[in-house]
């Protein structure tokens, strides 16, 4: 399977594309004026205990206090999602394995905190919605090799390391160079090395860990004492050595500091990234503008004819499947199983791409056959293990329904670009006013570059030009000094919210 990342940096957004088979497998974007805040490790205070919920909410310096359950308050082992390594392993019967929690006796919250107290946190769930950011006091830190957990005795194994003898290797190796009080996650990267490898990357860690108890001792609370590199760096640490091709870069600062980050950390791969400087748009340059434009409609089209249609609600997210203008060749049942299975096999790139989390049902074409089942769940679960999230899946329903979970670290994809839709009474989804401010400023940037325009004109819906004109007349003037061309927005009542008719001068 070809592998590629595509890196490309702006005034308004760092976005980055993992493709697979020239198919858009992984979208995410940073927008510059949004802080990533997981992973983050901040000194708290407690402001208020909830019994009824077994939850503290915690003051951690951001606008909304955090939330602490019970759970995440106790040594626990299960919670390190964010990390991309997990700390379970994949059963082989496809079944979601038990949690290996430590056994505890029943505990309430106000047992273990009380109101005012000063406590040490993670932040590893950002806040959705209208719930607030989850917080763990299980404290984990990632290097190259392994995940420090500096506040849990537990030595574990990335799944993705199946071969039972080098798993047992990596601990004993590991178990060796820990101290009695911390634990480790072995990552991916560190299969088949020496003991030397995790000695640097565990002292590394470990000093780092004492930084942070030295900064926790001078800092009043609220504070923030770690913060987790960019998306960017973590995404490449975690891949680069999982079959990469190519890292594709297009700004050349950016593409520097990622030079520098893989020579330090992985030598042998410099020569993987490449910096990208034609005129065109990276992503439009490789054909992920229509891939990432396209994760907003409900219902994708398989290539029999078939097709599944998502709807994400507050609750969770249903998929349908349907055989749509497919009749096969044979029989009822072969029909159904071959659209099952194609429908599996994009529901599972689906998942991963749009970054869904929490209960999602499926509700595939009924079919008769236990075999023809037995068949679409091992296919479906053989797809599931390209994804990094945690899942669990869930044997069918009587109702011919398949259940799962994946783990929700942020918002999805569509409600990370998306505000309800004014058209519609709300019910549905419109782009954002930041998601179109930056989809202008693009336009306004493509023209320029790809066609030399020295005019630019722009009619779009009153409220997008009002909020330019408002806030963001310093950025025009900056987009006009750099391409030496005059940039006019004009409001037109009549165009939807999400259109941008251009006139060039």
């Amino acid at each position: 399977m070809q592998r590629r990342i595509l890196v490309s940096a702006d005034d308004y957004e760092i976005r980055i594309a993992v493709i697979e088979n020239s198919k858009l497998a992984e979208y995410f974007f940073e927008r510059r004026n949004e802080e990533r805040i997981i992973g983050n490790i901040y000194k708290g205070i407690v402001t208020s205990i909830t019994p009824g919920i077994d939850a503290a909410f915690i003051d951690i310096g951001l606008p909304r206090n955090a939330f602490l359950y019970v759970n995440d308050l106790l040594p626990d082992i299960q919670d390190y999602d964010f990390l991309e390594d997990e700390v379970n392993d994949t059963e082989e019967n496809g079944e979601a394995p038990a949690v290996k929690s430590m056994e505890l006796p029943p505990v309430s919250i106000r047992d273990l905190l009380k109101e005012g107290q000063q406590i040490l946190i993670q932040l590893y769930k950002e806040p959705i919605g209208a719930k607030g950011s989850r917080v763990t006091t299980n404290i984990s830190l990632p290097g190259r090799y392994v995940v420090l957990l500096p506040c849990t005795r537990h030595v574990g194994v990335s799944r993705r390391i199946v071969e039972e003898a080098e798993r047992e290797r990596l601990k004993q190796i590991v178990t060796r160079l820990l101290p009695d009080h911390m634990g480790a996650i072995i990552r991916t990267a560190g299969k088949d090395l020496g003991e030397e490898a995790f000695r640097e990357d565990l002292a590394h860690l470990q000093h780092e860990w004492e930084r942070i108890k030295a900064k926790r001792e001078t800092s009043p609370a609220p504070a923030l004492l770690y913060e987790n590199p960019s998306m960017v760096f973590l995404l490449i640490q975690d891949l680069i050595s999982d079959g990469i091709e190519e890292i594709v870069v297009d700004d050349p600062s950016l593409y520097s500091e990622i030079v520098e980050f893989v020579k330090v950390q992985f030598p042998k791969s410099v020569h993987q990234i490449t910096l990208y400087d034609d005129p065109a748009s990276i992503f439009r340059a490789y054909g992920m503008e229509t891939f990432i434009n396209n994760l907003r409609t409900r219902k994708i089209w398989l290539h029999s004819g078939g097709y599944i249609v998502i709807d994400e609600t507050e609750a969770m997210t249903v998929i349908d499947v349907n055989t749509g203008r497919y009749i096969g060749k044979y029989n009822l049942e072969e029909t159904v199983f071959k659209t099952n299975l194609e429908a599996a096999t994009e529901i599972a790139r689906q998942i991963r791409l749009r970054d869904i989390g929490g209960i999602i049902l499926i509700d595939f074409i009924d079919m008769r056959s236990k075999e023809h089942q037995e068949e679409m769940i091992r296919h479906f679960h053989e797809q599931l293990k390209k994804d990094r999230s945690r899942i669990h899946l869930y044997p069918l329903t009587e109702l011919g329904l398949l259940q799962m979970t994946r783990k929700r670290v942020r918002k999805s994809f569509m409600k990370s670009i998306t505000q309800p839709c004014p058209y519609c009474k709300r019910e549905g989804h419109i782009l954002s006013v930041d998601t179109m401010i930056i989809k202008i400023f693009r336009t306004f940037e493509e023209i320029c570059r790809e066609e030399g325009a020295k005019t630019v004109v722009l009619r779009v819906h009153p409220r997008l030009a009002e909020k330019i004109t408002q806030d963001h007349m310093t950025r025009v003037q900056v987009l006009e000094e750099r391409y030496n061309a005059k940039f006019k927005i004009l409001p037109s009542a009549e165009l939807h919210f999400e259109q941008i008719v251009e006139e060039l001068g």
